[in-house]
């Protein structure tokens, strides 16, 4: 007999260091920190790339996912971060 998981599960992001916590029966969830710039905080907004990767400068490449315009463009790489929960 399985009993099942009830209250709340916590774990911490490996990135950011933010608590979760998550009413149960999850088991994994996602942290948001990869939606926001590590230079000023400010919610980033999606990168969509165009259709010609000859145009993109080396270091952006296509793997950027979000922009922050807020200084000097900062392209991020960052992918949502998958959190164990306990």
């Amino acid at each position: 007999m399985t009993v099942p998981k009830v209250g709340f599960a916590e774990g911490t992001c490996s990135k950011c260091g933010r608590l979760l916590i998550i009413k149960r029966p999850v088991d994994l969830a996602v942290c948001l920190c990869y939606e926001y710039c590590p230079l000023c905080g400010a919610k980033m907004t999606p990168y969509p790339p165009d259709l010609t990767p000859t145009t993109y400068e080396s270091e952006k490449g296509l793997h950027v996912l979000y922009v922050c315009n807020n200084h000097t463009p900062y392209y991020s790489k960052q992918k949502p971060v998958e959190v164990r929960l306990s």
